[in-house]
Order: C-alpha cells, then structure tokens, then sequence
C-alpha cells in the first residue's frame, strides 16, 4: 500500500487543479477553494502537491474498512506485531536535486520558513532490527537548499535517538519519508512502544513492505530524503500549531541533506498547519487510549475528540451506565489517559455523540452544575494551549450528562 492505492481509494473524492501556484500562495488556494477537508492536488513551482487524503475520521475509517461508529474501540483492540517484509532493492531512484527542487510550501506570513509538514522521519538504533526502528511526523523547516531545522520535542524517542547520538559526537542517520500511505502517517503520529510504529502500521495496513535506502528502512514514499541530524543548533518557527495560532521560535537541531530519492512523476504531500489532516493526525489516535482507559472502570461504548476543540483538547465519552458514579469514574480515567484533555463530557447511549445538538440536549436535561460538574485545579496540560498558565498548569473539567438510574424513567425520549 502506498500513496497512489490511497488515491485509487478515494477516487472521485480528489479534486484535480490544473492551475500553477507559487509556493507561498497555497493557503490562499485552499482558503478561495474552500479545501479545508477536500482531498486535492495541484501544481505547486511546477511540481505536483496532494493534501487531505487523511483530514477526516470518515476518510481514515474508508481505508480500514470500518464505520465510523466503531473507530475508537477497533483501534482499541489493534496491536503492533504485524508482518513486515524486506525489500533490499531501492525502488527510487536518485536524484541530483535539492530541497529548492520540492514544491515545499510557505503556509502563512509568519511562518519561519517553507515547511515539510508531512515527512515522516525514521531514525534506528540498529538497520537490521526492525524493532529498532522509530518512525514520527516532525515539522521540517528550510534552511537552505541542503539543510532542515526539525522541531524534536523531548523525551519522545528521535530525540533520544538524537542526543544519544550527540554525546557520542556522531550525527543521527535519517530518512525522511514524503507521500507515505496515510495509513502510516498515521502510525507514525501514534504513541507507541519504543520501535512498534513498523508493526502497528503493518496491522492498520494489512502489511508492510520495507524497502533499503542507503542502510535503513522506509516505506513505499513518493520522495525520500536521506539525511543526518547534527549536534548543530539553529532558529526554529514560528509555525502554526494545532490550536491555530503561532508556535514559539526555537533553537532546534539541524539536519544536513545527503540525497534525495524519488519515484517517476512524484507526488509532494503536505499537511495543513492546524487543518483538519493535522487535527486528525495529532487527536484521533488519543481515542483508543482514552476508550481502554474509561474500558477499566465501566461500559464504554464510543468515545470521540471534538473538532471544535480540535479533535486534540475535549472529549464525549458514550458508556452504558450501570450504577450511579459511573459518570464521573469515566470522567477521572479519561482526564488521566489523555494529558492534554481540558474537558470531558459523559452521555447516555441514546445520545448522539456526532450531534452538537444532540450533546447540548443531553447537558441541559440531565445535567445539574451543584452535582455533576468535575473541576480539577493546578494539573498539567497542554503547552499547546495558549490559556494555560505561566507554569504550564491548568484546570481540568468533566460534566456528567448521563441521566440519574433512580429517575431512569423520567428521561425517556420521546423523538
């Protein structure tokens, strides 16, 4: 599975422009277009570019195969052992280019530079292990024709992979993969165990092919880079974020290009900054943790990250309630399994948890403020958020709007 079985997928759902654009006019494209969720491509400096194939819940259920509905406890179930096989032969080819030779947008004015938002980065502590093998989304920005500033967030693993590297005085060996399946963007955006990515991905996937490309691993990608990531530090951003605001200038580490690899007519895959794809990316995988969570303390039937929170910062939790307290024991568990929740909401089965009516219906009938309003003070949140405090606290809240078991009757519906 690659990029192009993922367009044979959606068919007539992408749209195909004809127009050439410069690459700091994209945004503007999409926001004229109305492209927020809309799969597309078009000319970007000459060079074909493709986004949203991945910027909906309903597009990612069309690759597994699945309803919506059941999303959040099928990945529950999900574990990370598939099967790999191993290709020795590069199926790309080399180039002579640069990164000035990749339609790599400029997103916003303030942006820090021309941004790869959709590169899969693969670092290993050993080629021939594929369980050594790390694979995560970074933002990548132009530095120059051969270099890229990448923002590592610590302690997640390439950047223990890189500063173990660092104290070693040796570079981190990368590559970097752009136009993967979107089944394994979203692998890579996914928390798993140290050196699983290959496996989870290979279940969500049905398998997975690898393929050497200078001494490591990758997937089937349109472009694959081939690059290492210095002890060197430079200015990083800013760059918009999920929330959709600026993120802060950083000292990152910079990563000098060796090569480039493409496939005939390639295909440069990009992510809006705080879009749909990147919301869906970044959120949705939290889903399945956050059912298994609340799984452990009552009958959880769907649980779903809001998109007017960014599919990232609140959450409705669907269980069936069996005794009084279940409301608030979800509430408790799926505040902890999630560290940058702000808020979560509990509702009954007969709720609809797509429906923002549906969601208001059940707080303001089943719902009073005295009783079943949860309020956290003083915890750890997001960074992302910008409403948090100076010391990176905030407050954290759960409503049960489930109804009361001993009045079960009176909240019957009707229509």
């Amino acid at each position: 599975m690659d990029l192009r079985s993922a367009i044979s997928i959606l068919g007539n759902e992408i749209t195909d422009f004809d127009e050439n654009i410069g690459h700091e006019d994209l945004f503007k494209f999409i926001k004229e277009n109305r492209l927020w969720q809309k799969p597309f491509t078009v000319n970007l400096d000459g060079k074909k570019l493709a986004q949203n194939f991945i910027a909906s819940r309903e597009h990612l259920c069309k690759y597994l195969g699945i309803r919506r509905e059941n999303l959040a406890e099928f990945l529950s179930k999900i574990d990370y052992n598939g099967d790999i096989e191993i290709v020795e032969d590069n199926p790309l080819k080399k180039t002579n280019w640069t990164l000035k030779d990749l339609p790599i947008p400029k997103y916003f004015e303030r942006d820090g530079g021309r941004y790869i938002t959709a590169g899969v980065v693969i670092a290993t502590r050993d080629e021939d292990d594929v369980n050594a093998y790390n694979a995560c989304i970074h933002r990548l920005m132009v530095k120059s024709e051969g270099e890229l500033v990448a923002r590592l967030v610590p302690p997640r693993h390439t950047y223990l992979m890189w500063k173990d590297a660092v104290e070693r005085s040796e570079d981190l060996k990368i590559l970097i993969a752009v136009g993967c399946h979107p089944l394994f963007l979203f692998a890579a955006s996914t928390r798993v165990p140290a050196g699983k990515e290959f496996g989870y991905a290979s279940k969500l996937m049905n398998g997975l092919k690898l393929y050497r490309i200078d001494g490591l691993l990758t997937p089937m990608a349109e472009i694959v880079i081939s690059a290492r990531i210095t002890g060197r530090k430079a200015e990083e951003g800013p760059f918009v974020d999920i929330t959709g605001t600026y993120d802060k200038i950083r000292m990152e580490p910079v990563i000098e290009i060796d090569r480039i690899f493409a496939r005939e007519n390639p295909i440069f895959y990009s992510i809006l900054p705080g879009g749909y794809e990147h919301q869906v990316l970044m959120g949705i995988p939290y889903e399945p943790v956050i059912f298994k969570a609340v799984s452990n303390v009552c009958r959880v039937k769907n649980v779903i990250l809001t998109a007017g929170s960014r599919h990232y910062f609140h959450a409705i939790v669907q269980i069936e309630k069996v005794t009084e307290g279940d409301g608030k024991n979800a509430i408790i568990s799926a505040l902890s399994a999630h560290p940058s929740i702000k808020g979560v909401t509990v509702v009954d089965e007969d709720i609809d948890i797509y429906s923002h009516e549906d969601i208001e219906y059940a707080i303001a009938t089943r719902f009073q403020a005295d009783r079943d309003f949860v309020l956290i003070r003083g915890v750890r949140g997001s960074s992302l958020d910008p409403s948090s405090k100076e010391d990176g606290t905030t407050a954290k809240w759960g409503i049960d709007a489930t109804k009361y078991l001993s009045r079960k009757d009176e909240f019957e519906r009707v229509f």
